[in-house]
């Protein structure tokens, strides 16, 4: 990966993509986040200078003054595409966040609050973005008495969570989306917040819902067995109703959700969820 960071004349550093020739906001974002974790887990600051480097390339695509990113640039810094795909905010706003997280530099903080300012604006729980639910997860950890931040990150899962219980695909990113959520209300409930409307019981179950259908993506050895070469996928992830893909990006978000899950277990029990889980289906045999 930092063999495909190039720098501009002003020392503002960017993931170039040389197959097409592109800048990708998201793939920058990407990197910081791949690269602060990287140095989170080893407790090593040898990537903290290409970060910031790639954190400036960040702000040059953002218009602080309205919290939007510009997403692709050409390989020669000039500008190609205003919108590529919604994921993009998010990514770069948590990259944002993870940089304030490495460094305490304001300027970080300041630019993914203007960010999070246009998410909330523009309703950004219509995407049902994981990403977004990241980023605010990461930002109350540093402002963590903003109420509007802690409103917008349970509706983002709330206005969605009936579709998200619903969907009968393992759809990989929606534990996600719950998890980091999960943290942000627990967050709340720290900082001594409250949520009006906010149906914690059903928000429990369906996040216990996800985490089991989830596990239709799991290559277990019984499915393992069936494939040309069961050890290259016997224990990844793979996409069913896609010819049983198995990719990186795909084993990842599996990966992230689970890992969020198994953290926060134990809390999840305490908040009640499996209270919650066997309330509804008690309800749901009386309905039948």
């Amino acid at each position: 990966m930092l063999s495909q960071v190039i720098y501009d004349s002003d020392g503002k550093a960017y993931l170039y993509d040389e197959k097409d020739d592109e800048i990708k906001l998201g793939g920058c974002g990407l990197a910081v986040v791949a690269l602060t974790e990287y140095m989170d887990v080893f407790d090593d600051d040898k990537y903290k200078d290409v970060c910031c480097a790639l954190g400036e390339g960040i702000l040059s695509q953002l218009e602080q003054s309205t919290g939007e990113y510009y997403h692709v640039l050409n390989g020669d810094f000039s500008r190609k595409e205003a919108f590529r795909t919604v994921y993009y905010d998010g990514e770069a706003t948590f990259a944002l966040c993870r940089l304030y997280g490495l460094t305490k530099n304001q300027v970080w903080l300041d630019a993914a609050q203007s960010a999070v300012e246009h998410f909330i604006q523009a309703d950004y729980t219509q995407y049902k973005d994981h990403w977004v639910a990241y980023s605010i997860n990461e930002i109350t950890k540093y402002i963590p008495d903003n109420m509007d931040y802690y409103a917008f990150a349970l509706e983002n899962a709330q206005v969605n969570l009936e579709e998200i219980k619903d969907r009968d695909t393992t759809y990989h990113t929606y534990l996600e989306l719950l998890m980091a959520t999960f943290e942000v209300y627990d967050r709340m409930v720290e900082n001594d917040g409250f949520a009006t409307g906010f149906d914690l019981d059903e928000f429990l179950s369906t996040i216990y819902t996800r985490a089991d259908r989830q596990l239709n993506g799991y290559f277990f050895p019984e499915y393992a067995m069936y494939m040309e070469n069961p050890q290259r996928i016997l224990d990844t992830f793979m996409i069913r109703h896609d010819g049983y893909r198995v990719r990186i990006d795909d084993v990842q978000h599996n990966i992230g959700g689970y890992y969020l899950y198994y953290i926060n277990y134990d809390k999840l029990v305490d908040y009640g969820m499996l209270r919650a889980v066997g309330k509804l289906r008690a309800l749901a045999r009386m309905g039948d």
